[in-house]
Order: C-alpha cells, then sequence, then structure tokens
C-alpha cells in the first residue's frame, strides 16, 4: 500500500536518493531541506528518474519550521505514515578544538533535529494508532571513531533515544522505530566536512599539553 512519507534533508546525497527511490516505489513524497534555493539537485534526480514529489521547506533546528512542514502535509494528505530522519551534519574535531558553539551545533543538528521531527510527528502516528520513523544514524553512533567523538556522541544519542522510544511507545501505539548505520559515503556529505576541516586549520592530533 502506498505510504505518505516525510523525507529531511533531501538537497543532496542520500536524501535525493531515498526521495526519488521511494517515489519510484509509488509513495507519495514530501522532500523537505532548510533552504530551497538548494533544490537544484534533487530537481535533476527526479527529472532524470522520471518522478514526482512534494518539495517543502523544513528545518530541523526550527521547531517552528518543522511543525509548520508537518500542518501542511497532515491537511494535504491526513496523515503521514512514515518518517525518514535524513537531516544531519558531519563534524570531525578533537575534544580540544572544538568550541562549546561547535558542540552545541553539532548535538542541535543531529540529535534534537530528530527530536523535534519525531515530536512533531508522535501525536498523529499515536491517533492513528500506526507509523514508521527512519532514523539516518551512522556506525559512528554504534563505534567510537577517533577525531570524530562529538559526532559520535550526538548519534550514540540518537540510538539511546531511538531505543527507550521504540521499548514503550511501539508496543502501546503500533509506532514502529528503525536505526539506519551507514558507514562512509562519498557524497557532498563527506565533501562538505572536509572542506570545513580543511578551511579551519585541520586536526591536532596532540595539543601542547599532552606532553605535561
Amino acid at each position: 500500500m502506498p505510504k505518505v512519507i516525510l523525507i529531511t534533508g533531501t538537497s543532496t546525497g542520500l536524501g535525493v536518493q531515498i526521495a526519488v527511490q521511494a517515489a519510484q516505489a509509488g509513495h507519495t513524497v514530501y522532500a523537505t531541506m532548510r533552504n530551497l534555493a538548494k533544490r537544484g539537485i534533487l530537481d535533476v534526480a527526479a527529472s532524470d528518474a522520471g518522478v514526482n514529489f512534494n518539495v517543502l521547506e523544513l528545518d530541523v533546528q526550527d521547531s517552528a519550521s518543522v511543525n509548520a512542514a508537518v500542518d501542511q502535509i497532515i491537511a494535504n494528505e491526513d496523515r503521514i505514515d512514515t518518517l525518514i530522519n535524513n537531516a544531519g551534519a558531519g563534524f570531525v574535531r578533537t575534544t580540544e578544538q572544538a568550541s562549546e558553539e561547535d558542540v552545541a551545533w553539532v548535538m542541535d543538528v543531529n540529535f534534537m533535529g530528530v527530536v523535534r521531527c519525531t515530536k512533531a510527528m508522535m501525536p498523529h502516528m499515536r491517533s492513528a494508532r500506526s507509523g514508521h520513523v527512519i532514523t539516518i544514524s551512522s556506525v559512528g553512533g554504534l563505534v567510537g571513531q577517533p577525531f570524530n567523538e562529538i559526532y559520535c556522541a550526538a548519534k550514540f544519542a540518537v540510538e539511546g533515544y531511538t531505543e527507550a522510544l521504540a521499548s514503550y511507545v511501539t508496543p502501546n501505539f503500533g509506532i514502529h522505530f528503525s536505526t539506519v548505520e551507514p558507514g562512509g559515503i562519498q557524497s557532498e556529505f563527506a565533501a562538505n566536512v572536509l572542506k570545513h576541516v580543511e578551511a579551519t586549520g585541520g586536526i591536532a592530533i596532540c595539543s601542547d599539553t599532552c606532553s605535561r
């Protein structure tokens, strides 16, 4: 049966491919992104695949934006069957190099973004007694990685959050939760991380305090 699917972070990479393949499978797709000016890659992919979907603005760092997108889809379709939390941001920095602002940003995008979107969906799925929340996590949410501890911490938080929800929401309300933990993917996501590292001075393996 065709589903109504909301996907976040569809301006590049994995989000584009998820949106295209979901549309090819016959589902009603709402592909969302923070900045609609960056929808060009998505539009080209849709045209090449011969599919259509709805494109909406949704900034996972802004609760009002999340709620507005969800409300619009509910008004149009009267339901959302599946939420795919795909939006995220990479970050490669040691703890010593990361500022508190850096840490807050990584946690806000990668963890709080998932919380905001899931929270907006819960009343509708709970009322329907059905639904599926799929979150694109990372292998970094299962195994800590060198120079990547802040990003891993955010993804570990996503894993714990999802497992805790599934422990009581699934048996009582029929809403299912899944996390997907991919390894490295060659995409604009990875390229942007590397650009950020290069532009901000690289990675310091050890500071001058390590020998003290």
